[in-house]
């Protein structure tokens, strides 16, 4: 590790990385936040002011930590909900940067990839829930950006939080995200967690009182989206070894196998996107090649007989019943050609669609939805969104 800068500074400046003109007027068209922030406290790089996982190292001069791969630090005593974080980091690469509002292993978190392309590369930064340990990349996919973020440098983050807003500056340019600045996480405050492999430095908290009310999503008020369900405990699916995609998958359920009703206990509601995220209504899914399930219901109901053409975004895979009858089936495996669906096996409403015949009166939808992930690796969150383009004559 080279030398720490002496005070927080900027250590990129735009005309030294590309950005293209859209992406620089995207930047620019973010409002910051306003709220009245009292003066920042700087928070000391000591042992006993932090609770440490992992290979963590203290400097000497007390000016950095610097914590290895897989390693964390979690800072003692303080609660965060409005105000503004920064820090300076300098990372090799990897999967780096904070948690906050955390409480236990829930919270939200902000990451960096660093690396060369930083500037053009879509995922330099990433913004989502944390839920029961499981760091949800593959459900909030659209809430990254490009930034000015060098690997092996030191750059300058801060972050400007104002109830459920949040703004992000990178070496002094805002960036655009998290998806319409909107913090979706389960808690409005709680510890923050610096994550390795990188060295953090010069790291002030100045706690504020929030000043405005959010803008919402416009999904919220999208009358399109089907925003309830009801789900059965989470169960481990029967798998088999798929030689052409390399990995274990579920076996195709037989109707048969949909629980009676009174075993659906859980009722799930979308957030402000649309998406109901099985990862935070369920827990921790299972690691490895065990691959975990659940029976997603709900009712919609049709002035007469007719088919409705039905997008869908799932993790990983899905099969949708209709009136006990399959009418949909496919999957979405991250990283696995032929079966990772636009984008990059992440979850969106782009992922797939099919038509849904729909009988005069109620109909029952149901969904068997699994997170088969594969490579024995921890999963990264799965979820189900489903949209209605045309709504008339059907209401749930």
């Amino acid at each position: 590790m080279d030398r720490v800068p002496s005070t927080p500074r900027i250590s990129l400046r735009a005309e030294h990385l590309k950005l293209s003109i859209a992406a620089v007027l995207a930047l620019a068209s973010t409002t910051p936040l306003r709220a009245t922030s009292r003066a920042p406290t700087s928070t000391p790089m000591i042992a006993s002011a932090w609770t440490t996982k992992g290979n963590v190292t203290f400097l000497a001069d007390e000016s950095a930590i610097v914590i290895a791969q897989g390693g964390s630090a979690e800072l003692n005593s303080t609660t965060f909900s409005s105000g503004t974080i920064e820090f300076d980091m300098k990372s090799p690469g990897g999967n780096v940067g904070l948690t906050f509002h955390l409480r236990g292993n829930t919270g939200e978190a902000l990451y960096f990839r660093p690396s060369a392309d930083c500037a053009t590369s879509d995922d330099c930064v990433q913004y989502m829930r944390l839920d029961h340990g499981i760091f949800e990349w593959d459900l909030f996919g659209d809430n990254q950006a490009r930034a000015l973020f060098g690997a092996n440098v030191w750059n300058h983050v801060k972050l400007s939080v104002d109830g459920r807003s949040m703004h992000v500056w990178v070496n002094g340019t805002l960036v655009s995200a998290p998806r319409d600045n909107l913090l979706v996480g389960a808690f409005d405050n709680g510890t923050i967690k610096l994550h390795g492999p990188a060295s953090y430095a010069h790291l002030t908290i100045a706690s504020a009182t929030p000043t405005e009310t959010p803008k919402q999503s416009l999904a919220v008020g999208d009358a399109h989206l089907v925003t309830r369900w009801l789900a059965s405990n989470a169960f481990i699916m029967p798998s088999t070894f798929d030689a052409k995609l390399g990995q274990n998958t579920g076996v195709a359920p037989s109707i048969k196998s949909l629980p009676a009703t009174d075993a659906f206990k859980h009722v799930l509601h979308a957030d402000s996107t649309g998406l109901i995220n099985v990862t935070a209504a369920l827990g921790e899914s299972q690691k490895g090649n065990a691959i975990i399930a659940t029976w997603l219901k709900t009712e919609v109901t049709s002035e007469h007989a007719q088919v409705k053409h039905v997008s869908v975004g799932w993790t990983r895979e899905a099969w949708v019943f209709v009136n006990g009858e399959l009418v949909y089936a496919d999957k979405n495996l991250y990283g696995v050609p032929g079966a990772s669906k636009t984008p990059d096996g992440r979850l969106s409403l782009d992922n797939g669609a099919f038509n849904l015949p729909l009988k005069q009166g109620r109909n029952e939808i149901d969904v068997l939805l699994d997170d088969s992930f594969g490579g024995g690796v921890q999963h990264f969150g799965w979820g189900l969104m489903m949209r209605f383009p045309n709504t008339d004559g059907i209401q749930w």
